[in-house]
């Protein structure tokens, strides 16, 4: 088949390693193995199984609560930025409101004019009993 093997150099073989009855007996054993649980042994691996399977439900719980939170977290972000936009804006009115021109122009509505001229002080000569 293969024309380019003719001209390389044979291999040299390697030498056999002598395995150990104890790795010729743990390698039959791993080459025996089932993952199928035998009816007779199945209460024997009850409570490993159920231990997998109550910690894959827990994962599987806190997965989902973690993306709820976090998406929840996002929802508060933005509403926290809404209601930081909405904060400034009012304030701002606020200021531009209560500047004297403002408010003057406001109770000029109703009657109320600013005062021209300084208050005047009045001194009370406090008497003698």
């Amino acid at each position: 088949m293969n024309k380019f093997r003719e001209n390389i150099a044979p291999e040299k073989s390697k030498p056999q390693v002598q395995m150990g009855e104890q790795t010729e007996e743990m390698l039959n054993k791993a080459s025996d193995f089932s993952f199928f649980i035998p009816k007779d042994n199945l209460k024997d691996f009850m409570p490993p199984i159920l231990m997998g399977v109550a910690l894959m439900v827990v994962y599987i719980s806190l997965s989902h609560f973690h993306v709820k939170s976090l998406k929840e977290k996002e929802q508060l972000k933005g509403e926290l930025n809404e209601l930081r936009s909405e904060y400034i804006s009012v304030k701002s009115h606020l200021m531009k409101e209560s500047n004297q021109s403002a408010v003057s122009k406001r109770l000029s509505t109703i009657g109320i004019n600013e005062l021209r001229t300084p208050p005047v002080i009045i001194e009370v000569k406090p008497t003698k009993k």
